[in-house]
């Protein structure tokens, strides 16, 4: 029930009917304790709205089926990790008490796929460390570890689910 390292997620504000367009983003660091960030969207009017969910290595995520309400100027907290059905589609993983975003989407196409298998592979053959996008687990290191991940996730047809 703790991330293994804070990270930078982007959050956009989406249009509730088609073509679902943005209209507003923030970038933010997600705790590692608290699973929390302070994002502002500053851009768009009161309304109803999808957040969509960018991060650097897992699928991106919609809120739920008819968005949110939101008042320009007003603080805002939509909690994804207490409730799968906060998520389109119910589209999260269940990891000790908290619902998460799927992981192994490494280039951003909507898939876990062979793809982002090749992408992982590489990197762990190369021994890289650091802060790298094929880094699934938030250890530092490319290494079989994040392999599996996105082998498992990949066998269970895991993508982005929206409107």
């Amino acid at each position: 029930n703790k991330l293994n390292m804070r990270d930078t997620v982007k959050l956009y504000l989406a249009g509730i009917t088609s073509p679902y367009s943005y209209i507003d983003s923030a970038t933010g660091i997600i705790d590692s304790l608290t699973f929390t960030s302070n994002l502002t969207f500053s851009k768009a009017p009161s309304g109803t709205y999808y957040l969509v969910v960018k991060h650097r290595n897992s699928i991106e995520i919609w809120s739920k089926a008819g968005g949110e309400s939101m008042v320009k100027g007003n603080t805002y907290s939509y909690d994804f990790s207490n409730d799968s059905s906060k998520a389109y589609g119910n589209n999260l993983v269940k990891k000790g008490t908290k619902w998460c975003l799927y992981s192994g989407d490494v280039n951003q196409d909507g898939f876990v796929d062979f793809s982002d298998m090749t992408l992982i592979d590489n990197d762990a053959y190369n021994f890289t460390s650091g802060y790298a996008q094929t880094d699934l687990n938030g250890d530092n290191y490319v290494d079989f570890t994040d392999l599996t991940i996105c082998d498992n996730n990949a066998y269970n047809f895991v993508g982005t689910i929206k409107p």
